[in-house]
């Protein structure tokens, strides 16, 4: 349900930039209207997480962060963080190894340590209950440490958050992929939640 309040809730100085945005981008981006709606409430939380777990990872680069995203949105059946994200990672990594984690990844040439990620990534969005200390051996044997799997942990949990918000409210799907995901590539997520 797209709520008519994340069109006309924001603030003064919000909607001015939401305006700047919108013609810039030509439309306004559902997770910026939400994590702006009510900003103390959420996205002034959220946002710092988020920046955090998908640009300033330690161990893993910008590209696998955002393959590791958009195979959590495919777990999740999130069309639209799929899509956006799986932009952002065929234009890091190659589209080989992007569509790899839409297709069947254990299949693919996708190096050993990926692997056990993804096997990871996917018990641990669709079956959170369910990990036990045994799911984390496979990585711990590719030599992941401790920082790094804390890491993709970061990341599921953004997305599983994320991906919900966008099924939620039914976030529009962008009409310019690739001119999101260069944006997103080039700028990160700071400025997600806007002030006002």
């Amino acid at each position: 349900m797209r709520l008519k309040i994340l069109k006309r809730g924001h603030r003064l100085l919000q909607k001015a930039q939401l305006f700047f945005i919108s013609t810039m981008m030509g439309f306004t981006p559902g997770p910026i209207a939400v994590l702006s709606y009510r900003r103390n409430f959420f996205g002034k939380h959220y946002n710092p997480w988020l920046q955090h777990a998908l640009r300033e990872a330690k161990y893993w680069s910008v590209g696998e962060i955002e393959l590791f995203g958009t195979f959590v949105s495919k777990q999740n059946q999130c069309q639209y963080c799929a899509n956006d994200h799986h932009a952002i990672a065929k234009m890091s990594l190659g589209k080989e190894m992007a569509d790899a984690v839409l297709q069947d990844f254990e299949q693919s040439s996708l190096a050993d340590r990926i692997k056990v990620v993804l096997r990871f990534l996917k018990k641990l969005s669709l079956e959170p209950h369910a990990i036990e200390e045994a799911d984390f051996l496979p990585m711990i044997t590719q030599g992941l440490s401790k920082e790094a799997i804390e890491e993709v942990i970061h990341v599921c949990g953004i997305f599983c958050v994320i991906n919900r918000l966008a099924d939620a409210f039914d976030f529009k799907m962008s009409p310019d992929t690739e001119k999101v995901a260069r944006f997103l590539l080039k700028n990160g997520y700071a400025m997600t939640s806007l002030k006002g």
